[in-house]
């Protein structure tokens, strides 16, 4: 066998100047799928990236908090990876563009390609703002668009229509730093020769990778392809030109957008030198493949390739991916629909995500619309009620009942459909069809779902041992090959097989051995974010308050109820609960309880009830509910209130059908309103120590 080219995939990198948000993770979690089946499928494949540490708004920036550059840079470059490892994005190497390697590849490039004679010195009219005493790079000078007329557009691309831009271009243009209008003055600048590639380009353009909506829009700008000015004056955070304050009469910079693609190539050195391995293997005998969103496509196809065929680099295959849209709308903070990396894995469970963007991810150049019903929807009933529910059951039910798998039924007929099944999904991740594959896993799963009930092994358990054994395997099988988007998932149900990694190669319906129990798969979501545009004052229609139990007994007549006396600090209440199987009076006597206050009063059995005792409790009316009164700490004070975050209670009265209407459930120890949020007392969120998805009310 021919061994298949070494491969490096690259997400775009992160801008070391804030946090990664939901709409970054869609491209790190696509190119991490990418990456993970490329490993699962035997390939010699590293997924790269690296923190784009350079440029003005960083030097800026770094002023103002008091700190310097490398310092302030560095702060994000830890956080970042922070956040991709919590959504279980696993780069081969996370590296820098502010390093020893990225410094000396970018004087390398200038210097190729200044020897072969595509760079030379120009004098240009460049925006400067006499306020600041300096040039204004790209992305401070704003203006609008003298193609569009779009007003507020930097002095690189028009947001609007995509038109790319020169500061100079811009009217009406002013400095985003001090507000001022700036003026044009004459400066030197390097400049690479963009145009003499551009046949070399239009031939690559041609390429089966390339979307066709990608090269519909660089067809047209291939028409307009002007040289490429590299350089930058001072005051600038990077690299500087070696030699340019001899040649270009000051000392000159590397443009952000010159060093942070080369990123890609010294991040990958930064592995190689660590594990005794040569980059020139990957970037020059290998394949690369990068994964962008559509707002940088200028410079992946059309600077980027350019300066990598000029070097003799052979050019890379790219992915591009649309935006993500939130309900429907952009992302917007007033809203309440733009969420950082960190607020979102504090709602929300990490797969839940990505199998939620890979089941909209394909080779179209489309937004993906994060909506919120939809994702709790997906989450709820392909990834844990089909997928989760097939393994999770199958494995319980072996393990519980036999112990191992000793015995496998013929099934040639549903293993010849699988099997199927297993190719087509491969298809679709090879070619980067992750919607597709999503589908074919969930419909693997059904295969299994739909022949355990028809075979139905718990009525005779002995003669189903062969039922279950096949059905055991195609767990296994699921695992497998949904691996490159659930790692967690899979981790799980391997190690009830006793193993810790398993492969593509390894995907067989034959496999026989002892069973450990299996970890829950995949957590249920109850409780989704409420739009702040819905939210206004007073909106919370209970009132909770802190009540501490001064008498407590069992209901005369009912063999459920008890009945309760509370100070409430201004009053005493009496309420009536339903929870006698599960405590005694004198449990709950001198305890601090939360309470619903402003029930309308009602009779249960006879006896007045003003209000309601929370609980948590798991199936209600069943034999085997569980029930935990929600205990206060001792220093909670009686008749405090307890609110849904900041949002004030309602003091007018609801009826027990309205108060049922608030969806209520533990998450994390906590508990939390569907749609406000989390319960809490004196700014801290009250705590009960039961699972998470216990109902509460």
């Amino acid at each position: 066998m021919t061994k298949s080219p070494k491969t490096v995939v690259t997400a775009a990198l992160p801008y070391a100047n804030g946090q990664i948000h939901i709409g970054h993770l869609l491209e790190y979690i696509q190119a991490d799928i990418y990456s993970r089946f490329l490993k699962l499928t035997g390939e010699d494949s590293l997924y790269i990236c690296a923190s784009d540490q350079h440029g003005t708004p960083i030097e800026i920036n770094a002023k103002k908090a008091g700190v310097s550059p490398a310092k302030f840079v560095t702060k994000y470059w830890k956080e970042h990876q922070h956040d991709f490892k919590s959504f279980l994005i696993e780069f081969d190497n996370y590296w820098k563009t502010h390093s020893p390697e990225n410094r000396e590849l970018a004087e390398w490039f200038f210097t190729e390609l200044k020897r072969k004679g595509h760079i030379y010195l120009k004098e240009i009219n460049a925006i400067y703002c006499k306020s600041c005493t300096r040039f204004l790079p790209d992305r401070f000078v704003k203006g609008t668009c003298p193609h569009c007329q779009a007003e507020d557009q930097y002095g690189d691309v028009c947001e609007k229509c995509s038109t790319i831009l020169k500061g100079v271009d811009l009217v009406k243009p002013y400095c985003s730093i001090c507000n001022n209008t700036p003026i044009q003055k004459e400066t030197s600048h390097y400049f690479f020769k963009l145009r003499s590639h551009s046949t070399v380009l239009r031939k690559w353009l041609k390429s089966s990778h390339i979307q066709p909506e990608v090269r519909n829009l660089l067809k047209e700008w291939l028409t307009k392809l002007d040289d490429w000015c590299i350089s930058r004056d001072g005051p600038y955070f990077g690299f500087e030109i070696p030699g340019s304050k001899g040649e270009a009469g000051a000392q000159k910079y590397f443009y952000v957008w010159l060093d942070a693609p080369i990123g890609y190539i010294s991040s990958t050195k930064n592995w190689c030198d660590n594990n005794k391995q040569d980059w020139k293997d990957y970037w020059y005998k290998g394949k690369v493949h990068h994964f962008i969103g559509k707002d940088i496509i200028y410079f992946h196809y059309l600077f980027w390739p350019a300066m990598l065929h000029a070097v003799g680099i052979p050019l890379p295959s790219l992915t591009t991916h649309g935006f993500i849209t939130v309900n429907g709308t952009k992302m917007s903070k007033s809203r309440g629909t733009f969420f950082t990396a960190k607020e979102f894995i504090d709602l929300f469970p990490a797969e839940a995500l990505r199998w939620y963007y890979a089941s909209h991810l394909d080779r179209k150049l489309v937004d993906v619309d994060l909506n919120f019903e939809e994702f709790k929807a997906v989450n709820n009933s392909v990834l844990l009620g089909s997928v989760g529910n097939f393994c999770f059951r199958t494995l319980s039910f072996a393990q519980k009942n036999y112990g191992s798998v000793s015995e496998i039924a013929d099934v040639s007929d549903v293993v010849a459909k699988c099997t199927t099944l297993v190719e087509e999904i491969k298809e679709a991740y090879t070619t980067q069809h992750f919607k597709i594959a999503t589908k074919k896993i969930q419909e693997l799963a059904d295969v299994g779902n739909a022949y355990f009930q028809q075979a139905e092994p718990w009525k005779n358990k002995e003669s189903s041992q062969g039922t279950v054994g096949f059905c055991v395997n195609l767990a296994r099988v699921v695992a497998i090959v949904c691996q490159p988007i659930v790692p967690s998932f899979s981790k799980k149900v391997f190690a009830a097989f006793g193993a810790t990694k398993l492969v593509w190669e390894d995907i067989s319906f034959d496999w026989t051995g002892s069973l450990k129990k299996c970890e829950k798969l995949v957590e249920k979501i109850d409780t989704l974010p409420r739009k702040k545009e819905d939210i206004q004052e007073d909106s919370f229609p209970a009132q909770f308050k802190v009540a501490k139990i001064t008498k407590a007994k069992n209901h005369p007549d009912s063999q459920k109820l008890m009945i309760f006396t509370l100070d409430c600090g201004d009053e005493e209440r009496q309420i009536v609960s339903g929870i006698q199987h599960f405590y005694s009076p004198t449990e709950l006597k001198g305890k601090k309880v939360l309470i619903v206050a402003n029930l309308k009063t009602a009779k249960l059995a006879g006896e007045k009830s003003e209000g309601m005792i929370i609980s948590a409790y798991t199936k209600e009316n069943t034999p085997d509910e569980e029930l935990k009164v929600v205990v206060l700490p001792n220093s909670a004070k009686v008749g405090a209130e307890v609110t849904c975050g900041k949002l004030k209670n309602s003091t007018e009265q609801i009826s027990i059908k309205q108060f049922f209407k608030l969806k209520m459930a533990t998450k994390k120890k906590s508990v939390v309103v569907e749609n406000y949020g989390t319960l809490v007392l004196d700014g801290k969120p009250i705590t009960i120590d039961v699972p998470d998805s216990w109902t509460v009310g």
